[in-house]
């Protein structure tokens, strides 16, 4: 109801403009007394104006529920949302990669580990590179160095 109280306000103010025009129009051809019968704004000379203001109303209308319509249209599927399982399983845009997930190597597996430990009978502290197959061998081959070993990273690529 509501809408059609909105659409009902909308037809009579495009008719007060429609009126409004072709008496503004009326009055700019043909000025001087209405009641003279010599006067140029007869409704024969008028009628062309009148069809083209109400050319001009219709086009104006047709234009406002095309709009409306359009932003009413866009509005309603901005709001809507998707389903998980109706998602893309990649976003688009350029993939971004991070320099850490760039340059880090796996947690564990053959590579190069860093030892930070204590030399046993220095007792100095050490940082040292060791190549293992895994982190738990890394530290074993520090230990047979007298390596007190303190922490085990693997090396970035």
């Amino acid at each position: 109801m509501a809408q059609f109280i909105r659409w009902g306000k909308l037809v009579l103010v495009a008719a007060a403009i429609g009126v409004g025009a072709y008496l503004l129009i009326a009055l700019w051809i043909a000025p001087g007394h209405p009641g003279s019968y010599d006067r140029a704004g007869t409704v024969e000379n008028l009628a062309p104006y009148l069809i083209l203001v109400l050319i001009a109303v219709v086009i104006g209308l047709a234009l406002y529920a095309i709009a409306k319509h359009a932003v009413k249209h866009g509005i309603q599927e901005a709001q809507q949302t998707v389903p998980p399982n109706e998602r893309s399983p990649h976003p688009p845009g350029f993939p971004v990669v991070t320099r850490e997930s760039e340059s880090a190597a796996p947690a564990d597996g053959p590579g190069q580990y860093r030892i930070q430990g204590v030399h046993r009978q220095s007792k100095m502290d050490i940082s040292k590179y060791i190549q293992a197959d895994c982190a738990a061998n890394a530290k074993i081959k520090a230990e047979l160095d007298d390596i007190v070993v303190s922490s085990v990273t693997k090396a970035p690529l």
